[in-house]
């Protein structure tokens, strides 16, 4: 005879256990045998702070086919799903409404999705444990954790003809799956209104950042137009992190913001300084991005200002960011942790110019990735572009090897072959260096 178990959920919060009886919710589950049915208990609990009601609690079998599903709509409510013996990921879901739902979530890889706006109203949070269901008393416990950032605004002395201002948060994922993988790109644009001196925003939410560095845009809108201030936090968002940023506007003869981006809450808590506009005088760790008026978006493998545009990234109808990739090629390099020459590639680095821009870096993990995915093995067109602005070809491979390039602060070193691996630097080779730039456009 075909052996059952039957699934009783409990939810409580970080630490305490609810193992007190209850009345099983209602629920769609399959027709089974239940004469040798065996209990398998699910506890599921939050990592810290608070559960939000309803969780959605779903059973996946090995294929990823949902197997029966249960809302719990308040604390101390339990559930039972019937399901015959195998092995079964459960998931479970809060805060999911004020998100892009998928239309039903009968596979493991549905994804639910940021809003056009690109921030939610509500943390999300997910949690799954895997168990096998066969005869005998089984347990398993389910730990939910946010799988988003909460970011709150505050800008003060923000000049009074401002009738609007608006935050833009650049480089974060767009949906997230049901085992947690995180997918696609959004862009935020956040409101602020004015309250009392402040412009403030709502608390929102979003997926953790999709690249290394994080772009904040700060627009401010009065009766001439749109003032924009554009700074690159050289870090992603993080999940289960609330950040506040208080900014300050300040007048000068080349206005500026400065502002504090302050940690607290869920993780441990910690303070990052920064300022951004014409004033920065920040070093690597925190390089201000420009922001440049254009007439047209540039496209990627195109000419800009004199400067290769490698990457188009965030794009909407009217502003962007783009990588631009170095014109010149630099040889030789050690890793920063090769004996005796901890300094070589960060003087490089410092030493470039191009043109009327400073301030270029070695290529993130991230951006090497993207460049080898936006390329390929194609970089004809590319190569050609750079010779035509009296620069260093690109390097594929050479006689022996495949040509490799530092990224990662010199961590890491990649090729551009499309197939080539990411690997950790060694400390006895010498590495290519090309070094890349981010730049915010704006149509004007």
């Amino acid at each position: 005879m075909k052996t059952n178990a039957f699934i009783y959920t409990l939810f409580a919060l970080l630490p305490v256990f609810l193992t007190s009886c209850f009345s099983p919710a209602e629920d769609n589950v399959e027709d089974l045998d239940n004469a040798s049915a065996t209990r398998l208990k699910v506890t599921t609990r939050a990592a810290s702070g608070e559960v939000s009601y309803p969780i959605l609690v779903l059973a996946y079998d090995e294929s990823g086919q949902l197997k029966g599903q249960q809302t719990i709509r308040s604390e101390g409510e339990g559930i039972s799903l019937q399901l015959a013996e195998g092995t079964y990921h459960i998931t479970a879901i809060s805060g999911q409404g004020s998100y892009v739902e998928p239309s039903d979530y009968d596979q493991k890889s549905a994804r639910i999705s940021l809003p056009e706006a690109g921030y939610a109203t509500s943390p999300l949070m997910m949690g799954g444990a895997d168990v096998l269901l066969s005869s005998g008393a089984a347990s398993v416990s389910v730990v939910m954790t946010y799988r988003v950032a909460s970011l709150s605004l505050s800008l003060a002395s923000v000049p009074s003809d401002v009738t609007a201002v608006t935050v833009g948060v650049s480089q974060q994922y767009g949906a997230i799956d049901l085992t947690g993988t995180l997918s696609g790109t959004s862009v935020a644009n956040v409101p602020c209104t004015k309250s009392g001196d402040l412009w403030t925003s709502d608390t929102v939410y979003l997926l953790p950042g999709a690249g290394s560095s994080t772009t904040l845009t700060i627009s401010l809108n009065n009766a001439e137009g749109q003032v924009s201030y554009s700074y690159a936090l050289a870090e992603p968002l993080a999940a289960a992190v609330p950040y506040t940023i208080q900014g300050t506007y300040v007048e000068s003869t080349a206005p500026y913001i400065t502002g504090v981006i302050t940690i607290e809450g869920w993780q441990d808590e910690r303070t990052i300084n920064f300022d951004f506009g014409s004033g920065s005088s920040d070093g690597n760790s925190s390089v201000s991005t420009p922001t440049d008026e254009v007439s047209a978006l540039p496209e990627a493998s195109s000419a800009w200002n004199g400067h290769i545009v490698a990457l188009v990234e965030n794009a909407t109808e009217t502003e962007a960011d783009i990588l631009l990739l170095g014109l010149h090629e630099m040889w030789n390099v050690r890793a920063p942790a090769a004996e005796g020459y901890e300094t070589q590639m960060t003087d490089s680095v410092n030493a470039y110019v191009e043109g009327d821009l400073n301030d270029w870096l070695v290529p993130s993990e991230d951006e090497a990735r993207s460049l080898k995915q936006q390329y390929g093995d194609n970089y004809d067109e590319l190569n050609l572009l750079i010779e035509s602005l009296q620069g260093d070809t690109l390097s594929v491979s050479t006689k022996s090897a495949n040509a490799r390039y530092l990224c990662e602060s010199g961590t890491k070193t990649f090729n551009f072959a499309a197939n080539g691996s990411i690997t950790t630097a060694g400390t006895s080779t010498k590495y290519r260096l090309r070094l890349v730039k981010r730049v915010h456009v704006v149509v004007k």
